[in-house]
């Protein structure tokens, strides 16, 4: 898959995600949180990537460390909507929204 391909791919689990944050018309304190993170966590896999580009590493191995991302992102979300120790609905939407996306981009 070429940089644009994983950038296109990123960018639409992005915004599918905002979108289910905008779903009730305002994005709550721990709906930017999640965001926020989410983007970190989106960039730090871009630069994962490179250096895998530029790497001899086996593809065994860029799957584990794809998979691994994966999981970190989800206990990201999930670390920061608990933080108030109330899960409110929306996050809860905005963390299965995300769930989605990422089985989506399992085939990538």
């Amino acid at each position: 898959m070429s940089q644009l391909d994983e950038d296109a791919v990123l960018q639409s689990m992005m915004n599918k995600i905002l979108l289910v944050a905008m779903n009730d018309g305002k994005i709550s304190e721990d709906e930017l949180a999640i965001l926020k993170q989410v983007k970190l966590d989106i960039q730090s896999l871009r630069e994962a990537i490179k250096s895998l580009e530029t790497s001899e590493e086996t593809s065994e191995e860029e799957v584990n460390r794809l998979k691994e991302f994966r999981k970190n992102l989800l206990q990201n979300a999930y670390s920061i909507s608990q933080k108030d120790k109330i899960i409110t609905q929306e996050e809860r939407d905005l963390i299965n929204s995300l769930i989605k996306s990422l089985m989506t981009t399992e085939n990538y």
